[in-house]
């Protein structure tokens, strides 16, 4: 799918590049720019999520040490959890990419990386 994505933005660069051939229809290409330009940041962002979701899940949800010393940074990652596997569960439902890619859907990933970042960082300091 990056590899889609990244073809079909050059190749929109290069109907854009057309000068007075695209110049009915410049406003599609924008567009679809656009469009694959939100595709390629919400993936990036879905994809560090995933990695660092996947690393921790374990750690959070099933060590019950961790769940006692990191309560608040387990209650974090619990809201994280829910509502990654919501977003997963949805993508595997309705798996049109144009559609699962929203700017909504980019700052709520954000944020869940951001979230993440925190466990990670209180993880770590207990673990020094």
């Amino acid at each position: 799918m990056i590899e889609l994505v990244d073809a079909n933005s050059l190749d929109l660069m290069g109907m854009k590049s057309q000068g007075k051939y695209v110049e009915n229809f410049i406003v599609e290409v924008e567009l679809w720019r656009s469009n694959l330009e939100i595709v390629s940041t919400v993936i990036d962002e879905w994809l560090k999520v995933q990695k660092d979701w996947r690393q921790l899940v374990n750690i959070f949800l099933k060590s019950e040490d961790i769940k006692a010393q990191l309560a608040e940074e387990t209650k974090l990652f619990e809201g994280v959890d829910r509502e990654f596997r919501d977003i997963m569960i949805e993508a595997s439902t309705n798996p049109l990419v144009l559609e699962a890619c929203t700017v909504e859907r980019k700052e709520a990933l954000h944020q869940m990386n951001i979230n993440i970042k925190k466990c990670e960082k209180s993880l770590n300091d207990y673990l020094e």
